[in-house]
């Protein structure tokens, strides 16, 4: 089953994938939403999955999906195994694209709660050195880490994955697809209207400043994809550097922290 949104102007097709595969296969426990993949273009995909709050609703917490010919970059894992597994699946088998890597943009379940099932099926994983640190923590293992910069190449293009500073966790990066530029931000930054949102593990000092790095680093940005909320341009990372300028005003602003079941 699909339905269509619209977002932006634009039509969307969202394919519910509880309709697209025999969940009796993955078990999911009954109380989760479906993971949710919005089509964008044909190389392009956001996939969402709904990060359960203490409150009784859900979260939507955004990954990306890059597919250049047969070739296919994940920019942050749904929140579990089950849900990464019809992801690739998805992948695999609807867009009959290889996977070549995926990314995680921090630690966070919102980024790397999924991150087994995709070292179970033998894809490359990439984190910053500071997210492979903490995942191992846990006895998780990325793959391909690094201490500042790397890329992956798919099909003729590549794809920059690049840690700036600490924001919302001190290990958060970014992905930036030069083709399109495209900016894959992560819960680094925030969407027109968001608020502040977790900030167990943010650096508030630090924040603004990364942003404003990030901002400067890549100036030709057209398109901006934050961690949760709505898409848009370059105007979100002057959204969220404003929103961080002053950072004694983040302290303790308890109205806008978004309290989780997890990390």
């Amino acid at each position: 089953m699909c339905r269509l949104l619209q977002m932006s102007g634009i039509c969307l097709a969202v394919l519910l994938l509880h309709s697209c595969f025999d969940n009796s296969k993955y078990a999911p426990e009954p109380y989760l939403r479906p993971l949710e993949i919005i089509k964008l273009t044909e190389q392009d995909y956001i996939h969402v999955s709904f990060l359960k709050d203490n409150y009784g609703g859900y979260i939507p917490c955004n990954g990306y999906i890059r597919v250049e010919g047969d070739e296919a970059f994940i920019f942050d894992t749904p929140l579990n195994d089950t849900l990464s597994e019809q992801l690739i699946t998805f992948v695999q088998k609807d867009l009959k694209a290889t996977i070549k890597g995926v990314q995680v943009s921090h630690s966070h379940i919102d980024g790397a709660g999924g991150i087994n099932a995709f070292a179970k099926a033998k894809i490359p994983t990439y984190a910053s050195t500071k997210t492979a640190a903490l995942l191992g923590k846990d006895s998780l293992t990325i793959s391909n880490s690094f201490s500042q910069k790397d890329s992956i190449q798919i099909a003729e293009n590549y794809i920059v994955m690049e840690y700036l500073g600490p924001a919302h966790s001190d290990d958060n990066s970014i992905a930036y697809i030069r083709a399109s530029d495209i900016l894959l931000g992560g819960c680094m930054i925030k969407p027109l209207g968001g608020t502040k949102g977790n900030l167990a593990s943010a650096n508030l000092d630090a924040w603004a400043n990364t942003v404003t790095t990030l901002k400067n680093r890549y100036p030709k940005v057209l398109q901006v994809i934050p961690g949760h909320g709505g898409r848009g341009d370059k105007e979100l990372l002057d959204y969220t550097i404003g929103m961080f300028q002053k950072s004694s005003e983040a302290i303790g602003d308890s109205e806008e922290t978004v309290e989780v079941t997890t990390n």
